[in-house]
């Protein structure tokens, strides 16, 4: 199995300016996981890389097809105006956000060219802003007019693909608080006729939104039942821990390891979970499995850790999958 590795959560570029980090960072983490179908590349705004385009070109490989996320401009624009996105019900939120997005476009021509062939198979899109915010709404009617213009573009064969994040639950704490997933499913079935789209799972995201590790499984049938599931991606949550916190997205690693240097106890992505999880996923029909992780504490840049918990969980993944497979 190849997996999509969202690898600048666990880069320290996050933190840190250190040059030679992340080089030896991506270096090591390509050599460990053979597996890798491609990255989880992060569009910020105008770049997808802190040091430039140019530096993680160094490192992608041309036979990879990569998954493009618009989350991290999202929430770096939602910093500056909350009535930024996709789904704002605000003229100028929403007509910002059609503009990040032009620029992902570009971004992915820009690979394209680079590589000769189709680089980017997916590109993750979000159904902001959050709605609990005073003064703000947003609608899958506004969302709906967004995609029916974003969809017009040429796209080199990507597939649109919105990332469920939670939504928003009147007084729950929330994460990033967008539209349901039953509000992305009927917009996306609006389109789903003319147009390449669907809906990826990011794990810790639905259990974050329902308190429960049930919740992603309900969301995964729920979008493959209208046949609209791109991919999924393993990132963690606890319900309570001294780093990760409660219930955040924070993107926790497995709770389990072969070794005990890289694992993080508190963790719901369990073996039952995953397990669980994968059982009621047919990969055959799906664009893309992944993980997307994060040390803490972020201020520790010891790299044999930043690749140990990306590759133990791969390693893990796999061996779930085997295990699967041969009980059919």
């Amino acid at each position: 199995m190849q997996y999509i590795i969202g690898a600048y959560a666990s880069a320290p570029s996050l933190t840190s300016n250190d040059k030679s980090l992340e080089t030896q960072f991506y270096n090591k983490l390509i050599k460990s996981i053979p597996q890798i179908q491609g990255l989880e590349i992060p569009f910020f705004g105008d770049d997808i890389h802190q040091f430039g385009y140019d530096f993680l070109f160094n490192f992608i490989k041309p036979k990879w097809g990569n998954v493009l996320t618009c989350i991290p401009g999202t929430m770096l624009n939602l910093e500056k105006n909350p009535k930024f996105g996709l789904a704002s019900d605000d003229v100028l939120g929403r007509k910002e956000a059609i503009a990040m997005h032009a620029r992902v476009n570009n971004t992915l021509h820009t690979m394209n060219e680079k590589y000769g062939k189709k680089s980017i198979i997916a590109v993750q899109v979000a159904s902001a802003p959050s709605m609990s915010v005073t003064g703000v709404s947003s609608s899958t009617d506004s969302l709906f007019k967004s995609l029916d213009e974003i969809l017009r573009w040429d796209w080199g064969g990507a597939k649109i693909i919105i990332e469920h994040c939670d939504k928003f639950i009147p007084m729950q704490p929330f994460e990033k608080g967008f539209l349901s997933i039953d509000d992305e499913i009927d917009t996306l079935l609006k389109v789903s006729n003319l147009y390449n789209v669907g809906i990826t799972i990011n794990w810790a995201r639905s259990a974050i939104e329902e308190r429960s590790s049930i919740a992603p499984i309900n969301h995964l049938k729920l979008v493959a039942k209208r046949n609209l599931l791109g991919g999924l991606i393993f990132s963690g949550t606890s319900e309570n821990d001294t780093l990760y916190g409660k219930w955040k997205d924070n993107h926790m690693p497995f709770s389990f390891s072969d070794s005990l240097d890289y694992h993080e106890v508190n963790s719901l992505l369990n073996f039952k979970n995953i397990s669980e999880t994968l059982a009621c996923v047919d990969l055959n029909n799906i664009d893309y499995l992944g993980i997307k992780l994060l040390p803490m504490p972020m201020g520790n840049f010891d790299i044999d850790r930043r690749v140990g918990i990306n590759f133990e969980a791969i390693s893990a993944l796999d061996k779930i999958l085997t295990l699967q497979n041969s009980e059919l």
